[in-house]
C-alpha cells in the first residue's frame, strides 16, 4: 500500500509539473536560450550593419579622364570580404531562429516528457506490476523528455560562460578594432562616411581580411556552442542514463 501511495504521489507531481505554466526549471531554460538569442541577434546587427557599409562602400564611383572620360569603382576589390560577411550574418540569423524556437518548444516539449511519466506511474500504482515492462520504458524515457532539454539548457549556461566568455570578448573586440576607423561597427550608420572614410576602412579590411573573418567565424563559433553542441552533449549524457535504466 505504502508503495502504490508513493507511485499516486509521484504521479501526481508528474501530472503537475506537466502542466505548471511557470515551470521554474523550463522557466531558467528558457531564460539561457533567450539570453543566447538575444547575443546572437546583437552580433546580427553587427554584421549586417558592417555589410551595408561594404555594400555601399562599393558603389562609389570615381571619374577618370586621362584617355577617355568614364568612371571606376575602386572599392569593388571588398566585394569578397562583403560576401563573406554576408553569408556570416545569415549563419548567425538561422542560429538566432533556431534558438527562438528552442525558447518556445521548450514548454510544450518538457509537458509531453512530464505527462507520459505520469502516465507511467500511474499504470505502476495501479496495476502492481513491479518496474518491468513498457510502464519502465515509458518512464524514463518520459522523464528524459520532460527534464533533458531544460536541465541540458540550465547547466550549460555556468559552462558556457565559463568555457567561451573570454573567446567571445576577445573576438567582439578585434571586430571593433578593424572597423574602428570610421567609428566602429556599433557607429557605421550614424552618419553618412565621404570617399576618404570608405577608403580608410577599405584599406584596413583589406589588409587585416584575415583576422576580420576569423574573428566572426570565432563569434559564430561561441553561438553554435553555446545553444546546441554543449546543450546537445548534455543531453546526450542524459539519454545515455536514462537509456541505462530503461532496460528490463
Amino acid at each position: 500500500m505504502s508503495r502504490r501511495l508513493t507511485l499516486a504521489l509521484l504521479c501526481a507531481l508528474a501530472l503537475t509539473a506537466a502542466m505548471l505554466r511557470d515551470n521554474p526549471l523550463v522557466a531558467a531554460g528558457r531564460d539561457y536560450a533567450q539570453g543566447v538569442a538575444t547575443t546572437a541577434a546583437a552580433s546580427y546587427v553587427t554584421l549586417r550593419t558592417l555589410n551595408a557599409f561594404l555594400s555601399t562602400a562599393q558603389e562609389i564611383e570615381v571619374g577618370l579622364s586621362f584617355i577617355a572620360s568614364g568612371s571606376a569603382q575602386p572599392l569593388k576589390v571588398l566585394e569578397p570580404i562583403d560576401d563573406t560577411v554576408e553569408r556570416i550574418a545569415g549563419l548567425v540569423f538561422g542560429v538566432m531562429v533556431a534558438t527562438g524556437v528552442i525558447a518556445v518548444a521548450l514548454g510544450p516539449v518538457s509537458a509531453i516528457g512530464m505527462g507520459l511519466l505520469a502516465v507511467a506511474l500511474g499504470i505502476w500504482a495501479l496495476s502492481g506490476r513491479g518496474h518491468a515492462g513498457l510502464p519502465r520504458r515509458l518512464a524514463w524515457y518520459g522523464g528524459f523528455l520532460g527534464l533533458a532539454l531544460p536541465l541540458a539548457l540550465v547547466a550549460a549556461e555556468p559552462l558556457a560562460l565559463r568555457m567561451t566568455e573570454a573567446t567571445y570578448t576577445r573576438n567582439i573586440v578585434l571586430v571593433e578594432e578593424i572597423t574602428a576607423r570610421v567609428g566602429g561597427s556599433e557607429a557605421l550608420g550614424e552618419e553618412e562616411p565621404g570617399l576618404t572614410e570608405y577608403r580608410q576602412l577599405a584599406g584596413n579590411l583589406w589588409s587585416r581580411a584575415d583576422e576580420l573573418i576569423g574573428a566572426l567565424l570565432a563569434v559564430l563559433g561561441v553561438h553554435v556552442f553555446r545553444i546546441f553542441i554543449l546543450p546537445m552533449l548534455l543531453i546526450g549524457g542524459l539519454f545515455v542514463i536514462a537509456r541505462h535504466y530503461a532496460r528490463d
